[in-house]
């Protein structure tokens, strides 16, 4: 499969705005370095969707955006090697409000 036939973790199909119960996306680690697209700092993954892992790129930090705090745990976790090949993990999402009350994606990434 080549990278231009990969698709992208679909983040509009995470809609939880609660922090208490958020969006869990199931994920292993093709790859643990990151690469850059024209929008977004990105990572290969494979997703668990109907219980079948499938090839995604899951974006990290969009060039536009300020909010680096994904990107920041995942190049954290790889230091410490808890973020390796095959690694499977679960990332929590939701939407909530920056310091300006604006929206802003939180996630977590559970290993």
């Amino acid at each position: 499969m080549s990278t231009d036939e990969i698709p992208y973790v679909k983040w509009g199909e995470c809609h939880s705005k609660n922090p208490d119960k958020p969006d869990v996306l199931e994920c292993k680690v093709v790859k643990t370095e990151t690469f850059e697209s024209d929008l977004t700092t990105n990572v290969h993954v494979k997703q668990r969707i109907n219980n079948l892992w499938e090839d995604r790129f899951l974006s990290l930090k969009s060039h536009d955006s300020e909010n680096s705090a994904l990107l920041k745990s995942w190049n954290k976790l790889v230091k410490k090697k808890k973020i390796v090949v095959d690694a499977e993990f679960q990332l929590k999402t939701y939407m909530g409000l920056s310091k300006n009350n604006r929206p802003i994606r939180r996630s977590e990434l559970v290993i």
